[in-house]
């Protein structure tokens, strides 16, 4: 199974491995998480603007660790390059480097989506081959030596661009306050801007803006399965306080199924939208935008129930329990 997002799932890694430290409370910004609608009404998980700066801000503030940037947007590919290579040369003990590359270039790595182009954030070191180097991919649960070259080709390419590094020393605990905080910065109890935002591509086609074919919408789409695999993040929050709080594994289990069909639906919301795109039935569009409706219902109420639980744990409520000796009962399944 693969995770939900891959920069969080790369500087999650460190913290996983701490004890008693909680990851769980980062995937709060995961269910909303930024994403793309170009002027030509493609909807899009990356784009070059994406810079992950809520998540780097708030790593800090949850767990102490700063998350520097080292590709720098304003100087060519060879010269990050270049850089890249001193970083790996002089890594010291603890430092965590990632790097944005294009995974459809690693066609020995399983590329689920099928993407081409696919934008995707790995964690590299050197061996004792010069030739080779390791990856690890926390996002498909993978790690294993590859061509140095190959890795290189996959950075070079002119769909990605990005890196970060990071140091695994003196990550700090949580406190309830800065947990309670990032949540209520992440939570929009009343907006679902994944459902407005393919509602928009959908009428935008229908509306003909800018003169876009129906057959459009087919590549306009394409990037609902990366996107929807987002929404297992609310098993992490409905994991956090349902453990701190008490609650059954029933109970625990009832919103896991909510979230499934909310995950599983989309993939009906982009075969109906595919279909629109081929066949031109303008009917098929009262599907989609049906389902989307009932997207909202299921999501609005995951919200509304994850909102009250957090109001029943947040520092001054009954049975609000230390952040640092909550265990990870988190589902086996690490969001998708």
């Amino acid at each position: 199974m693969i995770k939900v997002h891959c920069f969080v799932s790369c500087v999650c890694e460190v913290i996983k491995r701490t004890p008693g430290v909680d990851h769980r409370p980062f995937y709060f910004g995961v269910w909303d998480a930024d994403f793309a609608v170009s002027p030509q009404y493609v909807l899009s998980y990356h784009s070059e603007h994406t810079r992950h700066e809520l998540f780097r801000t708030w790593y800090h503030q949850l767990y102490g660790i700063e998350i520097c940037q080292w590709y720098d947007h304003s100087r060519s590919k060879t010269e990050n390059i270049d850089h890249l290579l001193r970083l790996m040369a002089e890594r010291p003990p603890g430092r965590n480097i990632m790097v944005m590359l294009d995974m459809y270039w690693l066609p020995e790595r399983e590329n689920k989506f099928n993407q081409n182009p696919f934008p995707h954030y790995v964690m590299l070191e050197t061996t004792e081959d010069p030739g080779t180097w390791f990856m690890y991919d926390p996002d498909f649960r993978w790690e294993g030596p590859l061509p140095r070259e190959q890795i290189l080709a996959a950075i070079a390419q002119p769909t990605v661009a990005g890196g970060y590094f990071f140091d695994d020393v003196d990550i700090c605990h949580s406190t309830s306050d800065t947990v309670a905080a990032y949540f209520s910065t992440c939570m929009k109890l009343n907006q679902n801007p994944f459902n407005a935002a393919i509602r928009a591509v959908v009428h935008a086609h229908l509306e003909q803006t800018l003169e876009l074919p129906l057959a459009h919408l087919e590549t306009a789409l394409r990037e609902i399965p990366v996107l929807a695999i987002r929404k297992y993040a609310y098993e992490h929050g409905f994991a956090f306080f349902c453990h701190a709080l008490g609650y059954s594994e029933a109970a625990f289990e009832h919103w896991c199924d909510e979230i499934e069909k909310l995950v599983k639906t989309y993939t009906l919301v982009h075969y109906r939208a595919l279909k629109l795109a081929r066949t031109g039935d303008p009917a098929l569009a009262e599907e989609v935008f049906g389902l989307l409706d009932a997207q909202d219902v299921i999501e609005f109420r995951l919200k509304r129930d994850l909102q009250n639980l957090f109001e029943q744990w947040r520092p001054g409520s009954a049975g609000t329990t230390a952040i640092a000796t909550i265990g990870d009962r988190s589902p086996a399944r690490e969001g998708a």
